[in-house]
């Protein structure tokens, strides 16, 4: 239940309880003390009373002066409500006439005898006044042979008693109230704003703000956790520094790396045509020498000049398509590479220059059934880093082929460019497995991969955050679903500034 309050609060309900505590405590002691001195001063004076009663009667045995003694205390004293003489044949004397005469109550003499002077309270009578009923033995010769009992009115005494209790409960709780204000200042002072400048601090580290080091003038062990604090953050500073530098040379080998793996993907692209030229080649060249043979025999008929016409036309073709496919892959790749290599803005076409990407991309993309979709407008011109779009569209589309597809499944993928005033927008898309809340939320994170075992870094997705909001100056959100696919959603500045 305390878990709820702040420190602060639950330090001031502990102390809180504790006085109410011992408040209680002095009050109930107290106020069984005073009832003690009551009952001692009630049986000081039945005792003297008795003294005198017995007294006299030793001398007279005439109840004529019990009685005379009776009404004369009664009458001295308003408290007394009633004075009682019991002997072994019944009531002998007593101020209320009426009893006179009554039987004794059974056995009181020898409950005297073995308890002396018996007290008893009566707290809830007919007439709602407290009184006390004390009874105590009338001896002669040491010989119980009477009781004498008093009936007195203890309101006084009980209003004595109450009014002591509400001043020991008034006094009590103005000096509780006016220690917990002292403790709440002296708590706020040396315990509150310390721990407030220690939080404050702690949320500058995590916001990243410039640390000011935490200089404190309260308790011991306050100034020592706050001097622990800030040696802390200086570790985490440089621990900080050499995390950003093994992240950078990190990111850039994983750069390096997809560059690597483009040349090799694109060397592979570029053989085929070329081999199919050579191939096309070495055979018009076979072809020649047979036609050049035919020819110096003078053994050429017309169908051999129309066959080797035909043969140079079709294998002529055929090199002209593959030269020209070759070029294409090798220009591709050049505008790709060069713009992955250095950080250099220029103005170009989005539409086309993502083509080209999808073109280098071919390799890995022809190994699979899925099929890749650009849609948008085809001379939107954008003034941007084209290799940070290179990048991004590129790892993109590899954490589709690795993570959204099983093995031999059929996808789809599609682009979609869209403008508004300054603003473009990328949103890419597949209808891949999906991902849980949990994996969206830690994407963009620094090596967070669901495919450790399978040779994933974690940094792919973490570098197309920082492109996006670091080199592009614009901003990424990831959306997904179990089973719905997953879109990402890019939105960068058109033009500079």
């Amino acid at each position: 239940m305390l878990r709820k309050f702040s420190l602060q609060a639950r330090i001031l309900i502990l102390v809180t309880v504790v006085t109410t505590v011992m408040l209680s405590v002095i009050v109930l002691f107290d106020s069984y003390t005073l009832q003690k001195s009551v009952e001692e001063t009630y049986v000081s004076q039945l005792d003297g009373m008795t003294t005198a009663i017995n007294g006299r009667y030793e001398e007279s045995h005439s109840m004529q002066d019990v009685q005379q003694i009776f009404d004369y205390i009664q009458y001295k004293d308003n408290n007394v409500l009633e004075l009682t003489l019991y002997g072994k044949a019944g009531v002998l004397a007593s101020t209320n006439r009426d009893i006179v005469g009554n039987p004794s109550p059974p056995d009181l003499l020898n409950e005297l005898q073995l308890k002396g002077t018996l007290v008893s309270h009566i707290r809830k009578d007919a007439d709602g006044i407290p009184k006390d009923r004390l009874t105590a033995p009338l001896k002669e010769d040491g010989v119980t042979i009477g009781a004498i009992q008093l009936l007195i009115n203890t309101s006084e005494s009980s209003d004595l008693i109450r009014n002591r209790i509400q001043f020991i409960i008034g006094v009590g709780l103005t000096i509780a109230v006016l220690l917990l204000i002292a403790l709440w200042f002296i708590i706020r002072k040396l315990l509150i704003h310390p721990l407030l400048k220690i939080r404050e601090a702690a949320i500058s580290v995590k916001k990243g703000s410039a640390y000011k080091e935490i200089i404190l003038d309260s308790g011991q062990e306050i100034n020592e956790v706050a001097s622990a604090f800030n040696e802390m953050v200086n570790n985490l500073e440089g621990r900080y520094k050499e995390l950003q530098l093994a992240q950078k040379q990190l990111v850039e080998s994983e750069k390096m790396v997809a560059l690597g793996n483009l040349v090799a993907g694109v060397s592979h692209e570029i053989n085929t045509p070329i081999g199919i030229g050579v191939t096309a080649a070495s055979y018009m060249e076979e072809k020649s020498k047979d036609f050049q043979a035919l020819f110096q025999e003078s053994k050429m008929k017309k169908s051999d000049l129309e066959d080797y016409l035909k043969t140079v036309r079709e294998t002529t073709g055929m090199i002209q398509t593959n030269l020209f496919r070759a070029s294409e892959l090798i220009r591709s790749f050049k505008q790709v590479a060069v713009d992955r290599s250095i950080e250099t803005k220029r103005r170009f076409m989005i539409r086309e220059y993502i083509q080209e990407v999808l073109i280098s991309l071919q390799p890995n993309l022809k190994k699979t059934k899925h099929h890749v979709e650009i849609t948008g407008k085809e001379s939107l011109i954008i003034f941007s880093d084209p290799g940070a779009i290179s990048q991004i569209i590129t790892n993109l589309i590899m954490n589709s082929l690795i993570h959204a597809y099983e093995a031999d499944s059929e996808g789809h993928i599609s682009i979609d460019i869209t403008s508004h005033l300054n603003q473009l927008t990328l949103h890419y898309s597949d209808d891949g497995k999906g991902m849980p809340q949990d994996i969206v939320e830690q994407i963009f994170n620094p090596f967070f991969t669901t495919n450790r075992g399978g040779g994933g870094t974690g940094l792919g997705m973490h570098i197309v955050y920082n492109l996006v909001t670091q080199s592009l100056g614009g901003t990424i959100r990831c959306e997904s679903k179990v089973g719905s696919g997953t879109d990402f959603i890019i939105q960068i500045p058109m033009n500079e500034g």
